[in-house]
């Protein structure tokens, strides 16, 4: 247990590159047993990177639900999101279920990858709609609760608006490539065909195309027209209470750092514009969640600044290989980003500060190369800074 353990706090902190050849080799095996577990810690890095991953069945079926994927420790009975647990499951039901026909559709995408377009569109437009179907009328599929560490009241929760969405699979493939002012108006339409199977599918595309459309925050008004469901929270009030929880989970420590400066920037332009609508639509209690959250966000970036820095400007502990001077590197530029999202929420002077100790710990280690002292320096302070802090040499 010790030795994966530690396998797996290694590929936290491996390069990029390390880390592609890491899932390629994943992917590339037929029994992937315990090998997924390493993975999983990787996958809100994974999101940054968006390695190229064969086509398989399970992954395909779910690709127009992805932005929606939270772990399974994540999900709540009312959360517009998706368990990832539940995804090999279902996945493995509806390939039973499918039978040869299954099989024909994996014979189709034999060297096809996920990051080719055409290819997932081809297949999933035959698949999707036949998967919604499949999903609206089976049952709980055997061992759900074993397997997903879900109740069984979990399945038709989520099997039941996944229905729904995998129906207009096609038509959410094809969202992120559409210009902003159709991309909308296509939005508007999904909303409005997704209503009449109730407040949880509704909910589940607004959260969807909330994060699929440009400025998708102007369709919180439209799901509340839509939302005629009685008492209880609304739809849109379900998907804002999800897109906060971004805000709690965005600069965990758990996260990894790169990752958490790209989920920073994205929850912090997100907050902007939810909190913009707020005040054009003058919904005062709504307008105070947003200036609360992105309090709280600068807080996070904050601490998670400090932390970032330390960890980076901490005493070498004998030489550092190839290997470690490019996790360096990336440590030090996450940080930068990290510092351009902080900066928008206050607190100017503690980047400053923070930045200027770490090049200044950094420039004086004796068991890193002078180059690499250097180079860590600008990233971390600009080319002009970090010559003078080199004094000049």
């Amino acid at each position: 247990m010790s030795d994966v353990t530690d396998l797996r706090t290694h590929l936290l902190s491996a390069a990029d590159s390390r880390l592609r050849r890491v899932v390629a080799a994943v992917d590339a095996m037929a029994q992937r047993g315990a090998a997924d577990s390493l993975i999983a810690p990787l996958r809100p890095r994974l999101a940054r990177l968006r390695p190229s991953r064969p086509i398989t069945f399970t992954r395909l079926l779910f690709a127009p639900v992805e932005p929606l994927i939270v772990p399974g420790e994540a999900w709540r009975a009312d959360s517009p999101a998706i368990p990832r647990p539940a995804l090999a499951v279902l996945g493995y039901d509806l390939h039973g279920a499918f039978g040869a026909e299954a099989k024909a559709f994996e014979a189709r995408f034999p060297e096809a990858r996920m990051d080719e377009a055409a290819a997932v569109a081809e297949c999933g437009s035959d698949l999707w709609p036949r998967a919604a179907a499949a999903l609206a009328v089976r049952g709980l599929p055997p061992g759900w609760r074993e397997a997903t560490g879900l109740p069984d009241a979990a399945h038709p929760a989520l099997a039941g608006p996944l229905a729904v969405l995998l129906t207009q699979g096609s038509a959410l493939h094809r969202l992120p490539a559409m210009p902003a002012p159709a991309a909308f108006g296509e939005a508007e339409r999904l909303l409005r065909l997704s209503a009449p199977a109730g407040r949880p599918a509704l909910a589940m595309m607004l959260a969807l195309l909330v994060r699929r459309v440009p400025h998708g925050q102007r369709l919180l008004p439209v799901a509340d027209a839509l939302d005629q469901f009685g008492p209880g929270a609304t739809a849109s009030e379900r998907v804002l209470e999800y897109l906060l929880g971004d805000v709690r989970d965005a600069l965990a420590p758990r996260v990894p750092l790169p990752c958490a400066a790209e989920s920073a920037r994205r929850t912090a332009c997100l907050l902007e514009d939810l909190q913009a609508a707020a005040d054009a639509a003058q919904r005062p209690v709504r307008l105070l969640q947003m200036r609360e959250a992105r309090q709280a966000l600068g807080v996070q970036c904050r601490d998670r600044m400090m932390a970032g820095a330390e960890a980076l400007a901490a005493p070498q502990r004998g030489p550092a290989d190839a290997g470690d001077l490019v996790a360096m590197e990336e440590t030090a530029r996450a940080l930068r980003r990290l510092e351009a999202v902080g900066r928008r929420l206050g607190d100017a002077e503690v980047y400053d500060r923070t930045l200027a100790n770490a090049a200044g710990r950094l420039i004086t280690d004796p068991l890193l190369p002078c180059t690499t002292r250097l180079r860590l320096a600008e990233i971390l302070l600009g080319p002009e800074a970090a010559l003078a802090l080199a004094g000049g040499g």
